[in-house]
């Protein structure tokens, strides 16, 4: 099955997805230079002192997909915060999209409320797969006995635990692990990727590929007792 390669920011690069909308875009690239009207409480990005920006030029790209301008420092951007991971599956709903974007803007500030958004993403999934999403335990029960396939369970009890680590203390410290709440991202994708839009594409090869008659016979091969 077919997945979009990501390209994430590059400085001077001419096209990547955009870290405000996602998209794949051409960016538009100018330099600017910095005023001497700044205060030093201002807030100017990670691991920028206010003195280091007098007198110095910035570089900005504007995405002509949505119009919105990335600053950069050198080579590094500062606005907006950098997302480290993939794009969420097109497949996902809005919500859980949102909770992972949301997810990956913050993680670099706090990997703690990374996975809690992830978890909360998982409860949202569970829901997309036919479940009441109440429960996520029981949710993955539930689906373990429709035959479920153990990779696809196994993955979400790795967000399902290490989620609920980052809310409430456990076993595992989250902050101790920042590559793992990174492969929860990974995860999210995958389980998405098996249970949502592979059997998608699936079963439009089957209706848009197949002639009639051969899914007539499928289908009396299928209901004969």
């Amino acid at each position: 099955m077919n997945k979009e390669k990501y390209y994430p920011p590059k400085y001077t690069e001419e096209q990547f997805h955009c870290p405000h909308c996602g998209v794949y875009a051409k960016q538009l690239w100018s330099h600017m230079k910095t005023e001497n009207n700044y205060r030093p409480n201002d807030p100017i990005g990670e691991n920028v002192r206010f003195e280091e920006l007098m007198n110095t030029e910035w570089t900005v790209s504007k995405c002509t997909h949505c119009s919105q301008e990335i600053i950069w420092f050198n080579d590094k951007i500062i606005y907006p915060k950098k997302i480290v991971v993939g794009l969420p599956n097109e497949d996902l709903s809005e919500e859980i999209k949102k909770d992972y974007l949301e997810a990956a803007t913050i993680f670099h500030d706090s990997i703690r409320s990374s996975a809690a958004l992830l978890r909360l993403a998982l409860q949202k999934l569970c829901k997309q797969l036919g479940e009441k999403g109440d429960n996520i335990n029981e949710d993955i029960k539930k689906l373990v006995k429709k035959g479920l396939n153990s990779q696809i369970q196994r993955s979400l009890d790795i967000l399902r635990i290490t989620g609920n680590n980052a809310v409430h203390p456990g076993q595992i410290n989250i902050e101790e692990k920042p590559k793992l709440v990174l492969k929860l991202f990974d995860l999210i994708n995958f389980i998405a990727e098996k249970m949502i839009t592979e059997p998608k594409e699936i079963e439009k090869l089957y209706e848009d590929e197949l002639p009639k008659s051969a899914k007539e016979q499928i289908e009396q091969r299928d209901n004969k007792k």
